[in-house]
């Protein structure tokens, strides 16, 4: 138990409950009310979302009340009409008696036969009816079950799409009329956030024109209006009924140290090992769960040590349980990799799926940059070194990439099992470097860059260390020599083009919102490296070695695997391996090898990526090679075979005549 101070009360738990007073637990005060003899109204308990209040009612309070009283919870939820709110109290009242009973198995086939019975369109229609009509009408209800009190719990309040003032007034009926002892679940703060707008139905009488036809008996027209009620009608008229139904308040502390102990020791598991993993991490989760458990901080807001306000961390249940679930399929990967300090990935990823679920961390101009940012505001044990983008583009946008995962996996790795100081630098942010390995490895690291011997995301890592340096106004051990460093990226990606990598080929970008915050020389690097990894370069070199290859292994049944891919280019390299794919075709497949290829490239002219002329000059080597071929015909044969490599030829030609036809169209448009 702990004091409230008078500021305390009046800023935290209600502004209209300014006395000082010990708290009691609030399983405590709800047993309290149960045991109370006919209450004069129903008992409120508020809370924020997410906090616990239905684990309370379902667990803590209905395990006190076991011996005296049978506990029915109502969901709200959703509920558009006071019907569905009876139907579910007499529902929830079936059920559970039949439970106590024993006969709740008798009830389930039942409720089946009344299924399949309902759908006998052969029987007479009134008993289909009666077969289609919820058990419960039928079923008388009342105050006690099995000699026990029964107490009615409506969960949900502020989430019934009903007017509040509509749903108060039917758990009324139950409260004040029938006398059952009710509590009533709700974020209250929601409730009065909710400025429904009531309207009343008036009646405006005029003398109507001849033509009116819309007259009442009287021969005076009557027209319908609706008039809004003011806001503060509407929530005027909320609390006077709520002073009318409830008989008090409770402001909901959760007890989270006992809460998270409840979510991991009921928790499923997908395996024994990572229960015991995550049973391990329990202080942590604790700590990073509720951080602010022992100050009383439940505002909104609430203000640093400068004095400036910042969020105020989000406590949710349902959070904290998707994120341990979650986590598995991250362990799963990072075990396999022999990850030390799971702990700390685990505190990283709940930190941000709870931050995610509360919209606080998200995706914007600057990628996921600020959302690491704000995430760390409200969790300092979040550390963007133990997460990853892959990982939270799955938590933003629900796209799991394993790929794309285990290839920053493996970045991951090389920066961990970094020895010498060239590599520590490659593979580290420059202020998380000691000053000593900066001396000492500086020089190597440079002359491995200017070698080509980083890989591209290394390379963005060298123009941002750069640029951080610059902006901390810290030396250098040298200058960095820009057009060396483009020369080493042009040589890594003269590699990479030799045998393109399947996925993404670069993790780590820079915003072009950002590019003030670089030098001309910087971003020039940076530029040469995003057109190819980012941009439709790599597309087209990806797509045009996928033609060669294909060509060569499959002939004219290459063309089903080439014919949707984009290219920018018919060159020299298509040609050659297109002249020799056709010359081993037999006629059948020479027959059909050109009609794909005239289809496949007489369609490319379309796109604004084709360059033209470096494909007319593909075009014109592919027509020599298959007239180097007919030259070498004795002179008086011709067979099929000719046959099919002079229509080729002509193919070639009306294609040459497109494409220049095109050029000048466009150098004529660029001339205007």
């Amino acid at each position: 138990m702990r004091l409230l101070s008078h500021e305390d009360k009046a800023n935290i738990l209600a502004p209209d409950w300014k006395e000082a007073t010990i708290l009691m637990k609030t399983v405590d005060e709800l047993v309290y009310y149960c045991h109370e003899c006919e209450p004069v109204g129903a008992l409120l308990l508020s809370g924020e979302w997410g906090c616990g209040k239905t684990y309370l009612i379902e667990h803590e309070l209905k395990n006190a009340l076991a011996d005296t009283s049978v506990v029915l919870r109502i969901s709200l939820f959703g509920m558009t009409l006071p019907e569905e709110i009876h139907i579910a109290v007499r529902r929830e009242w079936m059920t559970e008696y039949c439970k106590i009973k024993g006969v709740d198995k008798v009830a389930k086939k039942i409720g089946q036969g009344k299924k399949w019975l309902s759908r006998m369109d052969f029987l007479p229609e009134w008993l289909r009816g009666i077969a289609k009509t919820d058990a419960s009408v039928f079923f008388p209800i009342s105050k006690e079950m099995d000699g026990k009190d029964v107490i009615l719990v409506f969960d949900d309040l502020e989430r019934c799409r009903m007017s509040s003032v509509d749903v108060l007034g039917v758990i009324n009926d139950y409260c004040e009329n029938q006398h059952y002892h009710t509590i009533i679940v709700a974020n209250q703060a929601k409730i009065k956030g909710q400025r429904e707008i009531t309207k009343i139905t008036g009646e405006i009488q005029q003398v109507p024109a001849e033509s009116d036809t819309r007259k009442s008996e009287n021969n005076k027209a009557i027209i319908k209006v609706d008039i809004p009620v003011q806001p503060e009608q509407a929530e005027l008229s909320y609390a006077e009924i709520k002073e009318k139904i409830i008989q008090r308040t409770v402001y909901y502390l959760p007890d989270y140290e006992n809460i998270v102990h409840a979510v991991i020791a009921t928790a499923k598991f997908q395996d024994a090992q990572y229960r015991e993993f995550i049973i391990s991490c329990e202080g942590g989760l604790l700590e990073l769960f509720a951080p602010d458990r022992d100050d009383l901080k439940f505002e909104n807001s609430q203000s640093d040590d400068k004095g400036q306000s910042r969020p105020t961390p989000p406590h949710n249940i349902r959070s904290l349980k998707c994120a341990i679930k979650d986590f598995y399929r991250l362990y799963s990967i990072l075990q396999k990799n022999d990850f030390s300090d799971l702990d700390k990935w685990l505190y990283s990823f709940t930190s941000y799926v709870i931050a995610y679920k509360a919209g606080i961390a998200g995706a914007g101009d600057y990628g996921t940059l600020f959302s690491d940012r704000d995430v760390r505001k409200m969790y300092p044990a979040f550390q963007s070194n133990y997460t990853i983008n892959g990982v939270k583009q799955w938590v933003l946008n629900g796209v799991w990439n394993e790929n794309a995962i285990t290839s920053e996996i493996e970045i991951i790795k090389k920066r961990n099992n970094a020895q010498s100081a060239p590599e520590i630098i490659k593979s580290n942010r420059i202020m998380d470097i000691d000053d000593a390995v900066i001396h000492e490895g500086f020089a190597d690291f440079l002359r491995i860059a200017y070698d080509g011997n980083l890989t591209l995301d290394e390379y963005v890592l060298l123009i941002e260390n750069s640029c951080w340096a610059r902006s901390c106004k810290c030396d250098l051990p040298l200058p960095i020599d820009w057009e060396k460093v483009q020369t080493g990226i042009g040589l890594r990606i003269a590699e990479i083009k030799k045998a393109p990598p399947e996925g993404q080929l670069l993790f780590s970008t820079i915003s072009e919102t950002q590019r003030s915050n670089f030098t001309n020389e910087e971003w020039s690097a940076y530029e040469l490296i995003s057109k190819f990894a980012l941009g439709d370069e790599l597309i087209f070199y990806r797509n045009k070695k996928l033609y060669i290859d294909k060509i060569r292994e499959l002939g004219s049944s290459a063309f089903m695997f080439i014919e949707n891919k984009r290219y920018d280019v018919f060159d020299e390299e298509m040609a050659t391996a297109t002249a020799q794919a056709f010359s081993q075709e037999n006629n059948a497949g020479k027959n059909q090898f050109i009609s794909n290829f005239k289809n496949l490239w007489e369609i490319r002219i379309q796109s604004s990526d084709i360059r033209i002329e470096d494909s007319i000059k593909g075009f014109h080597l592919l027509k020599a090679y298959l007239q180097e071929v007919l030259a070498k015909v004795p002179q008086g044969k011709r067979d099929f075979s000719i046959v099919h490599t002079e229509r080729f030829v002509i193919i070639l030609n009306k294609l040459i005549d497109i494409y220049k036809e095109e050029l000048s169209k466009r150098e004529g448009f660029q001339d205007t």
